[in-house]
């Protein structure tokens, strides 16, 4: 009989680049969460619409999902997970939405 492998749950902390008051949300994610469903999980928090491109950078790698006139990314944001990204307790990462307006 085998047991089953721990889970893994993220605590990840959403800010709001360059305003103020800051604003912030926090989640608590499992570790095989998606690229593509945090991206829809932070459109969702904020109240945006997903109408405009968007990008992780995670350790020097962009992520996405594929938009016409977007960036093209190697890897499908399906099928990569929290966990798979190897990110470390306190690891920062940048998700830019509409990016070409910074």
């Amino acid at each position: 009989m085998s047991t089953p492998s721990e889970a893994v749950i993220f605590q990840i902390k959403a800010t709001i680049a360059g305003v103020s008051p800051m604003i912030w949300r926090r989640f608590l994610l499992g570790g095989e969460t998606t690229i593509t469903q945090l991206h829809y999980i932070l459109q969702i928090a904020f109240g945006w619409s997903d109408y405009h491109l968007h990008r992780f950078v995670i350790q020097g790698k962009h992520y996405g999902i594929h938009r016409l006139y977007g960036d093209w990314f190697t890897d499908d944001a399906d099928k990569v997970s929290l966990s798979s990204l190897g990110v470390r307790i306190k690891e920062r990462f940048l998700y830019q939405y509409n990016y070409f307006d910074d």
